[in-house]
């Protein structure tokens, strides 16, 4: 009889034990198999460390209905491995494929089917969807990916929530949201003690830790919740509709919405089991060996991705042409309004509220009240239309800009150069 109590007590012990070990060895275990050497442009099978080549790995495609790519919005190596493999996989599915994109807004999913089908310029599109409000990163990045998908007639699925309904559930709660607000959404989850704990850590990493961020974090963390969702739901409902029948999806998201699969992949996952991987973007950098490995949060116990790219932290912006005023619409009948959003159709003029004596257009004698009625031959109907020309510039590019000062219309040459401002 003691020889069996001890014996339990024995295996007590051991299993207190090794219960500790593995906790205490969690960290070292996960970055076992992971390359201590990287370099950029490395791919990386995270199971088991191995470094491959792109053909490599896009042989896993064949057995995957879903791909994640998880970019880094500013990176532009990010984007050329988006193009890369969306190029690889249109030609495995034979065209079957579609793409959902995290950077266009559900509302706006009209204007995609009409860029789709080369019904619109993209002015037009970048116009039409609030670009520049809604998502904000530079459009060249994903310039190539979107001639490609409307060059070959790929469907493009918007994804997310508009930028003001995030800002809505940020002020008041997803428990404050009206009956009709809530109806918009999925089940939001935010259950995950994982997910939790890696947001956790992105929140103080942004210069939350010493603070009581306990609120602050909750409304956050239900923002971040909320567009996991409804991107998972768009997926899902795109899936299970009569066009999506044989078409695989390709996922452009940024990179922490796809992390240890515990944002957009496991919810889609839990809808509708289909098969999937994700690749992560990494970008290479000093470790502080004291600190977690960005890939493997020691608190996280779960892969990173099934793949890593690995890239270059991008170089200091450039500096970039500007025409060096402020402008705003002013509606042609000359009464200001305040939301020019809310008619995407309206006319205005572009009026120049101040100009920067050591700008193109200071050089130029461009003055404050001057309307600016056309570039290049091209009516300015709008201040979008003047930021998307003057973007098509570069550093010693001209351009005649034709003005009306008080009641004389005047051609004004300017030459654009390079600005830090």
């Amino acid at each position: 009889m003691l020889n069996k109590k001890l014996l339990f007590i024995a295996v007590i012990i051991m299993l207190g034990t090794g219960c500790r070990s593995i906790a205490s060895t969690v960290k070292t275990d996960r970055l076992r198999n992971f390359p201590a050497e990287i370099s950029e442009g490395d791919i990386i099978h995270v199971a088991t460390g191995e470094k491959i080549t792109f053909s490599q790995l896009a042989d896993s495609f064949d057995g995957a209905r879903i791909i994640y790519v998880g970019e880094v919005h500013s990176n532009r190596e990010s984007h050329e491995l988006e193009l890369q493999v969306l190029k690889e996989f249109y030609k495995r599915s034979n065209g079957n494929l579609a793409v959902g994109m995290e950077m266009f807004k559900r509302p706006h999913q009209k204007i995609l089917d009409k860029w789709t089908n080369g019904e619109i310029s993209e002015k037009e599109l970048l116009y039409s969807t609030d670009w520049d409000y809604e998502w904000g990163y530079d459009y060249n990045h994903y310039k190539e990916i979107m001639d490609f998908v409307r060059d070959n007639k790929i469907p493009v699925i918007a994804m997310n929530i508009t930028k003001g309904f995030g800002k809505t559930i940020r002020k008041k709660g997803l428990e404050g949201l009206s009956e009709e607000e809530k109806e918009t959404l999925p089940e939001i989850d935010t259950t995950d003690v994982y997910h939790r704990k890696y947001l956790e850590r992105i929140l103080m990493g942004h210069g939350h830790g010493d603070t009581d961020m306990s609120g602050l974090f909750e409304k956050f963390y239900q923002v971040q919740c909320a567009w996991e969702d409804v991107m998972a739901d768009s997926i899902t409902r795109y899936l299970s509709t009569p066009q999506a029948k044989g078409k695989k999806l390709l996922v452009f998201v940024g990179g922490g919405h796809i992390i240890y699969h515990f944002g957009v992949p496991k919810r889609v996952y839990r809808n509708n089991h289909l098969p999937y991987l994700t690749i992560e973007t990494y970008e290479k950098r000093t470790l502080n060996p004291d600190k977690d490995h960005p890939l493997f949060a020691g608190d996280i116990p779960l892969q990173p991705a099934d793949y890593v790219k690995v890239v270059q932290l991008p170089e200091p912006k450039k500096t970039k042409v500007v025409l060096g005023v402020m402008i705003r619409n002013l509606p042609e009948d000359g009464k200001e309004e305040e939301k020019e959003e809310n008619n995407k159709e309206q006319k205005y003029k572009v009026v120049m509220d101040d100009v920067r004596e050591d700008s193109p257009a200071g050089k130029a004698k461009l003055q404050a009240g001057d309307i600016i009625l056309s570039m290049d031959g091209e009516t300015m109907n709008r201040v979008f239309d003047v930021i998307y020309h003057v973007r098509q510039k570069k550093a010693g590019d001209t351009c005649k800009i034709k003005i009306l000062r008080g009641k004389e219309e005047m051609t004004v040459d300017v030459t654009f150069f390079e600005s830090k401002k």
